[in-house]
């Protein structure tokens, strides 16, 4: 066997082992890939609360504007002059 493929068993043999290696590895649980500490959670949970708050001013100010631009409920329309 030559230099050359000595290299290529080599290459081929750490390929195979680091897929087999790869697979055998135990996949992690939803909950373990993704850790934040408190203080980057405190904050999350503030950032959300302010977006609440925003959204229902906005909603308020849709509604306020909406109930101006809609027109009377009531007939307020002049009545016709009368012939007499």
């Amino acid at each position: 066997m030559g230099v050359f493929e000595f290299v290529i068993m080599l290459v081929l043999i750490s390929s195979v082992a680091k897929i087999i290696e790869s697979r055998r590895r135990p996949t992690p649980l939803p909950g373990e890939s993704f850790q934040m500490d408190t203080e980057a959670l405190h904050r999350v949970r503030d950032t959300i609360t302010d977006l609440s708050t925003r959204v229902e001013q906005l909603e308020e100010e849709r509604d306020f504007y909406k109930d101006l631009l809609e027109p009377p409920s009531g007939s307020r329309k002049l009545p016709p002059p009368s012939l007499e």
